[in-house]
């Protein structure tokens, strides 16, 4: 039940959408809370922009029109739209879900806020998602981390932004992972477990030893992606909201997995809004967590 709960607390305090209209991106370096709302797990944005710092709720305020209830404990609605029971608005924080509602947690200046109405059936608990890279590690919910368990080559990356890096010979804290499906597998016992039981670990995208598999919300399971050959997802460590985060990039191989690092260290943007995506081997996305698969 404790896996279950933040997922829940999140329907609970966020059944809304936010906008009606497409925004303009704000300016990288505009202050405040970013807050990005989109629908059916990214497939589509709502709304964009910055919000003021406090909580979610405040700075979700500032960016489009919110109804709550419960004493304003339980977002009922964003912009005029609800959820219906079957797809509800679930949000994270700088790519980490949060185990109490909107109202509750707190953000700063230059925290990301991802909310995303979706069909939670089947992944009712997401506890981390990679379209905030690199906060997730970086920042968290907790505020700034200044050391990183990394692989090469997103370590050096990490080193760019001012963070301790250090080897991965540690297995707890958080850290990146970039390697083979096996060789991740026997070398870290979380993101075993999180092989073991996607559902538990809210994986939706995974590469296990029949290949490429994404979550389909749509089907409601998981299906096959011939195509792929790395993906980029993430998880905690324990699957609870207040687990060390683990960013992980998989592939087939271990080359697999290095040339989607490089892609990600060189274009970021390619996890935006996505819970996790599947590259092929051009590195064209070929799949998004909860979508399932798409054409590149």
């Amino acid at each position: 039940m404790r896996r279950v709960l933040p997922a829940l607390l999140c329907v609970a305090a966020l059944v809304a959408a936010c906008g009606t209209s497409k925004t303009q991106p704000p300016a990288p370096d505009a202050p405040g809370v970013r807050v990005d709302a989109t629908v059916d797990w990214g497939r589509a944005q709502l709304a964009e922009g910055r919000g003021r710092p406090g909580s979610v709720l405040d700075a979700t305020r500032s960016v489009a029109g919110v109804r709550t209830a419960y004493g304003g404990r339980y977002v009922s609605a964003i912009a005029g739209q609800a959820g219906d029971g079957s797809s509800d608005w679930i949000f994270w924080v700088n790519g980490l879900e949060a185990a109490i509602g909107a109202a509750e947690v707190r953000v700063a200046a230059g925290d990301v806020v991802w909310w995303d109405r979706h069909r939670w059936a089947g992944r009712v608990h997401v506890p981390a998602v990679v379209a905030a890279w690199p906060r997730p590690v970086t920042r968290g919910l907790g505020g700034p981390n200044r050391r990183i368990s990394a692989d090469p080559p997103l370590a050096a990356t990490l080193r760019a932004l001012g963070v301790e890096a250090a080897a991965p010979a540690a297995v707890s804290g958080p850290r990146v992972l970039v390697d083979g499906a096996a060789e991740l597998v026997d070398r870290d016992p979380g993101w075993r477990a999180a092989v073991a039981d996607p559902e538990a670990a809210g994986l939706t995208a995974w590469i296990d030893e029949g290949g490429a598999r994404v979550w389909d919300a749509q089907r409601g399971r998981d299906v096959a992606v011939p195509a792929a050959v790395a993906v980029i997802v993430a998880t905690t460590d324990g699957f609870a909201a207040d687990d060390p985060p683990i960013f992980a990039v998989v592939g087939v191989t271990a080359a697999a997995a290095k040339a989607a690092a490089q892609l990600l260290a060189r274009t970021p943007s390619v996890v935006a809004r996505s819970a996790a995506v599947c590259l092929d081997a051009t590195g064209a996305i070929v799949c998004r967590g909860g979508l399932g698969p798409i054409e590149p």
